[in-house]
């Protein structure tokens, strides 16, 4: 005849044995730690997993070591991969980590888009027990996000939405586009251009309907020969994109929008070659808050939603996920805010009573 398990301990009985509070008790097993001296955390704990304590939506670990090892692990939309993850996406990890880490929780990169669709045993091989959540940082194809679904794990979307399928976190691009075009209006801009890139074009036709709607609030339409796409969403496609406009037959267009900072870039190196100065003649401007926006000169006025905001919202939902084990999916948007620098100017007086072409 097999023995009784026995009772387990609860709250009250640790608390009781520790000398502190229940709450501080729940606090410390559902990873909070603000409040808590590292000592009682410990504490509380190594108490909890040795009597096999178990709260609602989490199980505790044998021991401390393991618990210091539950990770979220964190994906990148293909093209990008660990040695070129992007500018925007390094602030968004950022966040990601400072959130996690203070709930005992650390990041773990899985791999890129590219690396987990070669193979079924590839896929699964990247998902320990360890891992207990997951942050896919771009769009990424329809197929791949339902078998990282498929994990069981919650799951975040970063700058990409999928309803209905799992949490996400997004700037405002609406609001981020009309920050921009508010601004250059006011300084006289009547002349648009376009230059976006990547794929998938989630975040590319968000950003380019959502300018265009703002340019209509103002009597305003983007020309077709001033919207250059390209593929990728990098310097070199920002260069290419500037040299498609100037090449267009169009005459200059004095305010350039770009789909983020690092194709800006590339626009600033092309039209400064072209002995086009910035801030005199044309004024570029992107949907971007990175360090790309600051560290070069000139430096780029910029509206978008903070990065490392974004970051830490998604930890936030990701450990709540884990705390509460609470149903239901939460599709966040993060406001907006713009700051100017020295890429923006007054337009030239002579474009100022000009419109584009309807």
């Amino acid at each position: 005849m097999s023995q009784p398990r026995p009772k387990r301990i609860s709250q009250a009985q640790i608390a009781k044995e520790i000398g502190c509070s229940q709450a501080l008790v729940s606090m410390a097993l559902n990873g909070r730690t603000k409040g808590i001296s590292e000592k009682t955390y410990h504490l509380i704990r190594e108490m909890a997993a040795q009597q096999g304590y178990t709260p609602k939506g989490m199980k505790i670990e044998a021991s401390e070591g393991e618990l210091r090892q539950r990770t979220i692990g964190y994906i990148l939309r293909s093209p990008l991969k660990l040695a070129n993850k992007s500018n925007f996406f390094s602030h968004v990890h950022q966040g990601l980590h400072e959130h996690l880490k203070e709930h005992r929780l650390k990041t773990v990169y899985l791999g890129s888009e590219d690396d987990l669709i070669e193979s079924e045993s590839a896929f699964s091989s990247h998902f320990s027990d360890s891992v207990r959540g997951i942050a896919i940082m771009g769009e990424v194809a329809p197929a791949f996000l339902a078998k990282v679904r498929d994990t069981g794990r919650p799951l975040v979307y970063l700058s990409a939405r999928a309803s209905g399928q799992c949490h996400s976190v997004l700037s405002n691009e609406l609001e981020s586009a009309e920050l921009l075009v508010n601004h250059l209006y006011d300084l006289g801009h009547r002349s648009f251009a376009w230059l976006g890139g990547g794929k998938p074009r989630g975040r590319h036709d968000e950003r380019l309907a959502s300018l265009e709607a703002a340019l209509a609030t103002k009597q305003l339409k983007l020309d077709a020969r001033l919207k250059a796409t390209l593929d990728g969403a990098d310097r070199k496609e920002g260069y290419e994109a500037a040299k498609q406009i100037l090449a267009s037959g169009q005459p200059l267009p004095t305010a350039w929008i770009c789909l983020n900072g690092l194709m800006a870039r590339g626009a600033i190196n092309c039209l400064l070659q072209k002995q086009i100065e910035i801030g005199k003649k044309v004024s570029v401007a992107a949907f971007d808050m990175t360090r790309i926006c600051e560290e070069e000169h000139p430096t780029l006025t910029s509206a978008g939603a903070d990065p490392e905001a974004m970051g830490r919202e998604a930890g936030r939902i990701l450990t709540q996920a884990l705390e509460d084990n609470t149903p239901g999916l939460t599709d966040i948007t993060l406001p907006a805010k713009l700051t100017t620098r020295e890429s923006t100017a007054p337009a030239p007086r002579a474009s100022r009573k000009k419109t584009t072409a309807k």
